[in-house]
């Protein structure tokens, strides 16, 4: 089983902490995940050596393993522990470090934190974005700057301690013949299906397995029900749209600008007094001057615009269309084309200037703004349909709505509840309808679901919950008896055939030659077995998960005396390289911990 399938299991325990901590801890930030995240615990337990695990460090690196996995793929209480793990092992390793006097210069640490992406705007470090994060952290910079640190020193020891393991060219080449080796086998499966079909079963067995039994044998109450479901889409066919209406429509699309978008950038200067305006009046006027002398807007943006959620991107405000924006903005929108400059525009509180930076003409066919508008009459006539049911159909039943409404209506078979039509699933109906004691004599609803879509029933017919007869329930107390019947059956078989496989019979057995390990030839389980066994000791058994028996006896080993190829040598060596580093580690971390007061 491999380390995040251990993780995913919920191995918690100390000797899994290390493996964990090789896996996942790292020096990311992902501040975003714990700003948002409001699972993050709420204090952190833990204590290493007389160290205080801090507040902010705890839940910094909940959130940055909680990013690793879905909502569904862990639960939160495993998270944490995972969370505790993997700071126990990053903190041992680091203390360890700093007795090895391991150590790591403030610019080296002060380059990490400025290369990290989450204190980045615009791929630079941003000062004020950092100071934010580690007041909202409860994190003074030094605090901060020690994690980095420790994770950093812990990294570089874990790794000095995984590339110093080596494997000889020779242990590489034994490795690959191992693994190359080829095996013959003669084996005889027992079926455990095939055996429980032959077994016979009493007629006094079948009763008394009913009569202990009965509580396995209830039928489930069902239902039948009538039903309409009732949508957008319902009244389209029966609905027409002219082409006075289609134009119509184009021109009001077109008069409200609803079918383009404009994008714009803009230079905005902020005030507070008249003479702070007449100052950044005077400012405009000297940037549109500089703007005709074919200066860049995206860098007088960044200059002198102090809108601080623009002026980085070049004054980018985004797309508009029409009225998004302040109507003294698309107004004056209306009259530039791309890369245009506007005239200063005067807001209270700030002045403008303002580029077309892209225009995008969504033209709509005729036949697309029929489908908006069938849509809106559709949906018209469905809040029509849904009046007219509250004010004259209530108390009636579905086959005078399907008359007089012209709806369409759908019947069911009798169903369980955990087998309700798929079209009912989205109303949340099943506790009321299964509550229903008797046919309805009017129907239910209209309820509606999460896509505006309503849907009205009458319970049509009902079966309750009954206990099945014996006769009714006997072919399934068959199966279950024979299955019992047949698993002390395959025990008895298993001993013949053992005892065959001993004695070198194998007449009734089938046999492979030289089987590899990869082989599709036999089932995952049988092959681990084969390939666990020698010479020495030869016969085995196999069980596998669905009850079948395998006897095998090893009749032949091969040992592959090819010589590899150079790549196939150096792969070997590194999964080897591997393997002794992550035994050598969990070994080394087994003792840090074993002298270490944790709490």
């Amino acid at each position: 089983m491999s380390a995040l399938q251990n993780i995913r299991k919920g191995l918690s325990s100390t000797s899994s902490s290390l493996i964990v901590a090789v896996l996942i801890f790292g020096l990311v930030a992902t501040f975003g995940g714990f700003l948002t995240d409001p699972s993050a615990p709420s204090s952190s337990p833990l204590k290493i050596n007389g160290k205080n695990i801090s507040f902010g460090e705890f839940n910094l690196e909940f959130s940055r393993l909680s990013s690793l996995f879905s909502e569904n793929d862990i639960s939160e209480e495993l998270v944490n522990e995972i969370t505790k793990n993997s700071i126990i092992s990053k903190e041992l390793i680091y203390q360890k470090s700093l007795d090895l006097k391991m150590n790591v210069s403030e610019d080296y640490i002060n380059r990490l934190i400025s290369s990290d992406i989450s204190f980045q705007t615009d791929n630079e470090f941003d000062s004020t974005l950092f100071s934010g994060y580690m007041a909202r952290l409860g994190l003074s910079i030094n605090d901060y700057r020690e994690i980095v640190k420790s994770k950093y020193l812990a990294n570089t020891l874990s790794d000095f301690i995984s590339k110093s393991e080596f494997s000889l060219d020779s242990y590489a080449l034994n490795y690959i013949r191992a693994t190359n080796q080829q095996r013959s086998l003669s084996f005889h499966k027992l079926e455990i299906n095939d055996i429980a079909r032959k077994e016979i079963i009493p007629e006094s067995n079948i009763l008394n397995y009913y009569q202990q039994n009965q509580f396995k044998f209830i039928e489930p109450k069902k239902v039948a029900i009538n039903y309409i479901v009732i949508d957008d889409d319902s009244f389209k066919d029966s609905l027409e749209v002219s082409k006075e209406e289609i134009s119509y429509e184009r021109e009001l699309l077109e008069n409200k600008g609803q079918n383009s978008q404009t994008r714009v950038s803009h230079i905005q200067l902020s005030h507070s007094s008249t003479e702070e305006k007449n100052d950044n009046l005077n400012l405009a006027n000297n940037i549109l001057e500089k703007l005709e002398d074919q200066l860049s807007f995206e860098t007088l943006a960044e200059e002198y615009s102090d809108d601080f959620g623009s002026n980085s991107n070049g004054g980018d405000l985004g797309y508009t269309d029409g009225t998004i924006l302040p109507i003294e903005f698309e107004e004056e929108i209306k009259k530039l084309s791309v890369n245009e400059i506007s005239k200063i525009i005067e807001m209270p509180g700030s002045v403008h200037i303002l580029k077309i930076t892209e225009k995008n003409d969504l033209s709509l066919s005729d036949d697309e703004i029929k489908e908006m508008i069938l849509s809106n009459k559709s949906q018209e006539k469905l809040n029509d349909v849904l009046i007219n049911i509250e004010d004259n159909f209530l108390g009636l039943k579905l086959d005078v709505l399907k008359s007089e409404l012209n709806l369409k209506t759908k019947k069911t078979n009798l169903f369980e509840l955990n087998n309700l039509p798929e079209d009912l699933i989205p109303f949340n109906i099943s506790e009321e309808l299964f509550s229903q004691i008797s046919p309805s004599s009017e129907f239910f609803g209209p309820y509606e679901d999460d896509k505006g879509n309503f849907l009205l029933y009458e319970v049509l017919d009902i079966s309750e919950e009954t206990l099945l007869s014996q006769s009714a329930a006997e072919s399934e107390i068959i199966k279950i008896l024979q299955l019992e019947q047949a698993q002390e059956t395959i025990i008895e078989e298993l001993k013949k055939y053992e005892d065959k496989a001993n004695n070198n019979d194998l007449s009734l057995f089938n046999s492979y030659s030289l089987i590899k390990r990869n082989s599709s030839l036999l089932p995952d389980n049988l092959l681990n077995d084969l390939f666990k066994v020698d010479l020495n000791m030869p016969v085995f058994i196999s069980t596998q998960d669905n009850g079948d028996v395998y006897i095998v006896r090893l009749t032949k080993i091969k040992n592959s005396n090819d010589l590899a190829k150079k790549e196939d040598i150096e792969a070997a060596k590194n999964s080897l390289q591997a393997l002794d580093a992550r035994s050598y580690l969990d070994t080394f971390f087994k003792e840090l911990e074993s002298n270490s007061y944790i709490n």
